[in-house]
């Protein structure tokens, strides 16, 4: 754990700015260690007892070999080969040699035997002069004291190369390591943070904006399904009272609802007739949508063609021959003509096309013959009940009028002419049409 000194916010290890203030944990943090319980202390080693204190005459007696105890030490003593001489004698030397003598091997054994310098010692009376013609072999120069705390050469060791450490380069972004479900989104590195913080963990960036991470819809779909709700803590009830029946009615419900469509797919994959009626309802619904959002619209033409009068020349079947050179056109006495058009099955008719007047080489052709003005169209099915009745107020011009319609299941259109253009000049006829055709939605 982590602890921001300047916010006091506790991080986790793997955070590198502050959760609270968004501070740099490297330079404001400081890293805690969870206490851990101590050992038991280890059990205090015996005292080693205390080397036995020699005093001065017994070290001067081990180095002159005096002592008994002395050839333990490895080096053994001989007499001198002849007596010494009568009546002389030897001083004794100086406790302190010069710094230029070197000591016997037995007065290093005696230094080596020595007590440390600090070591209390016992006081001792000066030494006496020692006369050569004992019979012991002549003393070697003691060693004095001061030369004890002079410092012992030593080899020259090598000193190890200092090593160079490469300056650290440009910090490298890692690919996101969490992504978990209510984490915040950083929008700067991608990394999920917990929902409690307002810096990123791995940038630092402000998580004001970030998005929260949400599960897929199907697993909230199912969690909401079967899955109880979740109280946060110290959650009561409103009122007390029966058990919530109709909670648990719904749920059976939303149950039974899983269950159906679960049947349902397994029946439309392993049943082909099922499959067949689910294929046509679903193509039929959305025909129906696309017929009224987008409609695509093909001609249909009557089978037959019949009129109250036509001139010779010009029969009523002339209007559903598919060309617009030819025209149909009542006698001058019909007062009311009338064009009956008849199809071959019933059809689902939405538009109906014009083509008024008598066509010509020239323009004035057209106006020599009367054009429907005012027509009332008549549909009827195949046992001849009426369906629909709608008017129609054509204008006088030339070419194809579109007119919209709607007729379900007709099998006959009855039009009648009930007023006209007038001609600009004398004519036989009552009334002129070119064409007529209908159109149906696809």
């Amino acid at each position: 754990m982590i602890v921001c000194k300047q916010c006091g916010h506790h991080n986790e290890d793997s955070d590198t700015f502050c959760g609270s203030c968004g501070k740099f944990l490297e330079w404001t943090g400081e890293r805690v260690v969870v206490a851990q319980p101590e050992p038991e202390p280890a059990p205090a080693p015996e005292p080693e007892p205390e080397p036995a204190r020699l005093g001065f005459m017994d070290r001067v007696k081990q180095a002159v070999g005096l002592d008994e105890e002395a050839p333990q030490l490895g080096t053994t003593l001989e007499p001198p080969a002849g007596p010494p001489p009568a009546g002389r004698e030897t001083p004794v030397t100086s406790a302190a040699p010069s710094a230029t003598t070197v000591p016997p091997p037995l007065a290093r054994a005696a230094i080596a035997a020595a007590p440390p310098p600090n070591a209390q010692a016992a006081p001792v009376s000066a030494p006496e002069p020692v006369l050569a013609g004992v019979g012991a072999p002549g003393a070697p120069a003691a060693v004095s004291a001061g030369s004890l705390d002079e410092p012992v050469s030593r080899r020259p060791t090598s000193v190890a190369p200092a090593v160079t450490r490469p300056r650290p380069g440009p910090r490298t972004m890692e690919p996101p390591t969490r992504r978990h479900p209510g984490d915040l989104i950083c929008g700067q590195c991608g990394e999920g943070n917990d929902p409690v913080r307002h810096f990123c963990r791995r940038c630092g960036t402000s998580l004001d904006e970030a998005i929260a991470v949400r599960l897929p819809w199907y697993r909230r779909f199912f969690n909401r399904l079967f899955r109880g709700k979740t109280r946060e803590a110290g959650w009561r009830p409103r009122r007390v009272g029966p058990p919530n029946v109709m909670g648990g009615v719904m749920r059976i419900v939303r149950l039974a609802i899983v269950a159906l469509l679960a049947v349902g797919i397994l029946a439309f994959l392993f049943i082909p007739s099922f499959h067949n009626l689910v294929v046509n309802k679903v193509t039929a619904g959305v025909t129906a949508v696309r017929k009224v959002v987008h409609p695509n619209y093909d001609t249909v033409y009557p089978i037959a063609a019949t009129a109250t009068s036509q001139t010779a020349g010009h029969a009523a079947s002339l209007t559903i021959d598919r060309t617009s050179n030819s025209y149909w056109a009542a006698i001058a006495t019909d007062r009311t003509p009338q064009l009956v058009l008849t199809f071959s099955q019933p059809e689902d008719l939405a538009e109906i096309l014009f083509r008024s007047g008598a066509p010509g080489a020239q323009p004035a052709d057209f106006l020599n013959q009367p054009r429907p003005k005012l027509v009332h169209i008549i549909f009827t099915d195949a046992k001849g009940t009426l369906i629909t009745a709608t008017d129609i107020t054509l204008t006088d011009q030339e070419g194809p009028q579109f007119y919209p319609i709607d007729a379900k299941q007709a099998t006959t259109a009855r039009i009648q002419i009930q007023s006209v253009y007038p001609a600009t000049g004398a004519t036989h006829s009552a009334v002129a049409i070119a064409e007529v055709e209908f159109k149906i939605k696809d």
